[in-house]
């Protein structure tokens, strides 16, 4: 990383002291190109002066001679040099000082034979002279100002040596001429140097515009790389920018740009509201459930000022905090039960194995038989008991994979019903989307779904014949998670023992161990979804299993 760092900063100088050219247009030769058409105008028009017979413009009346064959050749070197910058030939530089140098000859010699600066024709040297140090600056260019400023000086001395020209002052004409040069070389300076200072902002502006495009870019790769979920927002609720993961545990939203976050998460709006009113700029943290689904931890801060800043959303999403969480959980309660179940299990044996022999026994009346029927009844449930409990500590990772729900749940619930005392139309299978799929272990939701129906056909009805079990699965919008429901018309869960119904050992039943919706719910956990119990306002049960999308997205 150094070594880059050392690397750039050197290109970075390098860059800073080489000399530097105008650049108007991404293509040099565009400046150049334009000033060949305007000395071809200005060649045509001398030219025309020069086949005009009218006497009223006084260019070319000192040497007719002169001025004739400057003019007719400026307009053939002007027509060569369209063709040269057209096929750019020879190279850019030579092309410069060629038009420049071609351009003050000519002209040179047309106020030559117009009879000096008198003519007012020296006013159409600058251009050729600034050309060089605009285009290429340099000593090259300076040089040549000057031998064009003693060149038109050494003319115009030579017409004030041969007679009084036109009946002007001799002292005016040098004094015009002296201002006339005074002026040529200052504007070539000047121009050279402001160009070259223009030409280094600009150079330097357009770096610093490439180091910030690389800057968003790096910024726009780093938002859309992390796990964690990002959304800017004004404090309107006006989404201004999302990460793929924000829009990944939205649901995927389309047209999501200006849009409200209250279109696509009014949970997190409110919260976000009531951020801004009452804790903003404080960074605040909520637990939420996204459309009571997706588990997210949400987090705001603020970017800028309170009136003209805008709201940063971080969203977590809590299953993968969760499922680590379980492993170790899971893992301390494997080491407990294990050592639990050796204390319990050795003397639970020797009872069970007593109550079987004292049962044997010819001497024992009706009420001692009871008795030692109790005794093995009640042994047998909490061998059970402690092989459930066991079965969960030594349970392995999940095995996942993809299932698509609708051919699978169409399985279990036909093997469901031959192994229990329902009819095929007491269950009910809906799908929606019909290509649902999970990252979940096979086995580890037979189970799971297993156990829920079970239930409900145990305690749901006291007469089965009236029970009907419905199995729904669907995609809530703007969430990345499959819910599936298990419902059935029973009498429901009363309100006291809705808060206790996953707790380990707890159970309305005498013959029940109490560890079959706790083992449900930690199977679920392990495979990254949830186990959740929703009453339903017409009654009847419903336990309802949330799939984390997220998972099979990471691993596609």
């Amino acid at each position: 990383m150094q070594h880059r760092a050392r690397q750039a900063a050197s290109i970075n100088q390098e860059a800073t002291i080489r000399p530097l050219e105008l650049n108007i247009n991404a293509d040099p030769w565009s400046p150049l190109q334009l000033y060949s058409i305007y000395r071809l105008v200005l060649a045509g028009a001398l030219l025309v002066v020069t086949l005009s017979s009218s006497t009223l413009l006084k260019i070319g009346t000192y040497d007719l001679q002169v001025f004739g064959l400057a003019s007719n050749s400026y307009v053939v070197f002007a027509v060569l040099g369209i063709f040269l910058t057209h096929f750019r030939w020879p190279n850019y530089s030579t092309q410069v000082y060629f038009h420049s140098l071609t351009d003050i000859i000519f002209l040179l010699s047309i106020v030559y034979a117009s009879g000096g600066l008198n003519s007012g024709l020296g006013i159409l040297i600058l251009l050729p002279v600034i050309l060089p140090s605009v285009l290429k600056p340099g000593q090259g260019s300076l040089f040549l100002s000057a031998v064009t400023v003693l060149s038109l000086m050494a003319i115009q001395l030579y017409w004030e040596v041969m007679g009084d020209i036109s009946g002007h002052n001799n002292a005016s004409a040098m004094i015009h001429t002296g201002v006339l040069s005074l002026f040529i070389m200052a504007v070539s300076a000047l121009a050279g140097n402001w160009f070259e200072k223009a030409s280094f902002t600009e150079e330097l502006a357009k770096r610093r515009g490439i180091d910030l495009e690389n800057l968003s870019q790096l910024n726009q790769s780093i938002l859309d790389q992390l796990q964690t979920g990002i959304i800017v927002l004004d404090h309107s609720g006006l989404i201004r920018h999302m990460n793929p993961t924000s829009w990944d545990m939205l649901g995927q939203p389309e047209d999501w740009r200006e849009r409200n976050l209250d279109d696509f998460a009014p949970e997190l709006h409110t919260h976000m509201k009531t951020w801004l009113e009452q804790s903003c700029p404080q960074v605040m943290s909520y637990d939420i459930k996204h459309w009571k689904t997706t588990e997210l931890t949400m987090r705001l801060s603020q970017l800028g000022t309170r009136d003209k800043g805008v709201v940063l959303l971080y969203l977590e999403d809590t299953s993968e905090q969760r499922e680590k969480q379980q492993g170790v959980k899971m893992a301390s309660l494997g080491q407990l039960t294990a050592n639990i179940a050796h204390e319990i299990r050795n003397p639970l044996g020797a009872i069970s194995h007593a109550a079987q022999l004292l049962s044997e026994s010819d001497v024992l009346d009706k009420a001692d038989n009871r008795m030692v029927q109790i005794i093995q009844s009640n042994s047998v449930r909490m061998n059970t008991t402690i092989e459930s409990v066991l079965n969960l500590s030594r349970k392995k990772d999940p095995s996942r994979e993809t299932i698509t729900l609708k051919p699978w749940l169409y399985d279990f619930t036909n093997d469901f019903i031959m192994q229990s005392n329902l009819e095929k139309q007491q269950i009910s299978l809906f799908v929606e989307p019909a290509d649902a799929e999970i990252q979940f272990d096979s086995a580890h939701l037979h189970q799971v779904l297993w156990n829920l129906c079970r239930n409900a056909e145990k305690y749901a009805k006291q007469n089965t014949q009236n029970l009907h079990i419905d199995i729904q699965v669907s995609h809530p919008r703007h969430t990345r998670d499959i819910m599936l429901n298990v419902m059935d018309n029973g009498k429901g869960i009363p309100a006291d023992d809705v808060e206790r119904l996953f707790e380990p050992f707890f159970t309305t039943s005498t013959k029940g161990t109490g560890l079959g919706l706790f083992m449900a719910r930690e199977l679920c956990l392990s495979n990254s979804a949830n186990l959740e119990y929703v009453k339903l306002p017409t009654g009847g049960s419903c336990f309802r299993l949330v799939f984390s999308q997220a998972i099979l997205n990471n691993k596609k």
